[in-house]
């Protein structure tokens, strides 16, 4: 009887819409729940106000930061206080923090001759080669807003246990360079990111 056979298909198609509909309501529903609103990413302007202030919420903990006299380098920049500081000297300053799997390393040095990013960019490269560990260059570019002249890039790296991001900002100060670096799992990195900017943003120079 095609008109019942044609009934019965309305009827089907009705009932698989309605279990559609329902699955893909409890699929939404459930997201919310997994997924509850996030609250809008603070832009670099507050980042670098909250840095400067010296509190800032990162990965939803609240950070504590400290202007800090980088050595003998005339520079002064706000450094996140729950990094240990593990190693001093006239050239070198290396902070830790094992909770975060983070480090932060100084390194006061006076260049042979200047380098263009392209360069040190080609000079990594053919380090991890040598090694036979794999490198992804990810972004290079300037520090603005900063009171020193500052190019910075940023490569990730594996590891044994993973992948790692190693941050190089090269601040330039007369005829020598503050070199700033940190390391650390890459799943930190997006959290991260705008936090660097802003403590070397907070740069200045040191008053005698």
């Amino acid at each position: 009887m095609p008109y019942l056979d044609e009934e019965i298909a309305k009827i089907e198609k009705q009932r698989r819409q309605e279990l559609r509909e329902k699955k893909e309501s409890k699929s939404h529903n459930q997201n919310l729940k997994e997924k509850p609103v996030m609250e809008q990413a603070p832009c670099p302007q507050e980042i670098l106000e909250g840095v400067r202030s010296g509190v800032l919420l990162v990965e939803g903990v609240e950070v504590i930061f400290e202007k800090t006299s980088i050595m003998q380098t005339g520079i002064s920049m706000m450094l996140p206080q729950d990094f240990v500081q593990t190693l001093e000297d006239s050239e070198h300053l290396v902070y830790s923090n094992e909770k975060l799997e983070m480090n932060l390393i100084l390194q006061w040095v006076k260049p042979i001759r200047a380098m263009s990013m392209g360069e040190f960019k080609e000079i990594m490269k053919q380090q991890f080669q040598s090694i036979e560990l794999a490198m992804n260059w990810m972004e290079d570019g300037d520090i603005t807003p900063c009171d020193f002249q500052t190019k910075y890039c940023v490569f990730s790296s594996s590891v044994a246990n993973g992948h790692i991001f190693n941050y190089q900002a090269f601040i330039e100060k007369d005829d020598h360079q503050l070199i700033f670096n940190v390391n650390g799992n890459l799943n930190r990195w997006s959290h991260w990111k705008p936090v660097v900017t802003g403590m070397l943003s907070s740069m200045e120079v040191t008053v005698s």
